[in-house]
């Protein structure tokens, strides 16, 4: 179960950040756009947000970029259009990243629940919150009081409503959330036919 698990996790996430689309991942994106604030450049199948994300950078630095052009992407201050040549020559140091990050998703969900004492028979529970923690980082107090309180074990939908009622960005961009919810009911339905 857990390859399987796996399996569909990364295609979620390849489906959830890149649209499915394999060129995405080796080229820096601002699906927010560039300078809001918000994200920075991103890359990878996990989206590594050079803003937000740590990581993001010490793939960036393993990759060979200098210290001034990591601080460049960081700050949208230059064009990255010829840096994306350098992503896809470490095409395999991306790669270890995002089987890192995908690992650490998974881990955190599965984690949550078994610390919680949350109920989690299905995929799709676990993959809708692993989702969550690569898009937010972790699952936090609120959350976990949220999924505790069902007295059912945790579904896509209920991590759907969550982020829908409970997050700044469910309530800004309900069609994205419903978006990455109806990958995740494609992908659980594929592999399990």
């Amino acid at each position: 179960m857990t390859e399987t698990l796996n399996k569909m996790f990364r295609d979620l996430i390849f489906a959830n950040e890149c649209d499915s689309n394999p060129r995405a991942v080796l080229r820096f994106s601002d699906p927010d756009g560039v300078l809001s604030g918000k994200s920075g450049w991103s890359f990878g199948i996990s989206q590594f947000d050079t803003q937000n994300n740590d990581e993001a950078l010490k793939c960036l630095a393993a990759c060979g970029f200098t210290p001034s052009e990591i601080s460049g992407v960081v700050h949208q201050t230059l064009d990255v259009k010829p840096l994306n040549v350098k992503l896809a020559a470490n095409a395999d140091v991306i790669e270890t990243y995002d089987v890192a990050q995908l690992s650490y998703c998974i881990n955190s969900a599965l984690n949550c629940t078994t610390s919680n004492g949350i109920p989690a028979d299905n995929p799709s529970g676990i993959l809708a919150l692993a989702d969550y923690v690569n898009q937010y980082g972790s699952i936090g107090n609120q959350f976990i009081g949220f999924i505790r309180a069902l007295g059912h074990p945790v579904m896509a939908a209920d991590v759907l409503k969550f982020k829908l009622d409970h997050t700044k960005y469910g309530d800004e961009h309900p069609a994205d959330c419903q978006r990455r919810y109806n990958n995740l009911v494609k992908i659980v339905a594929v592999a399990t036919e």
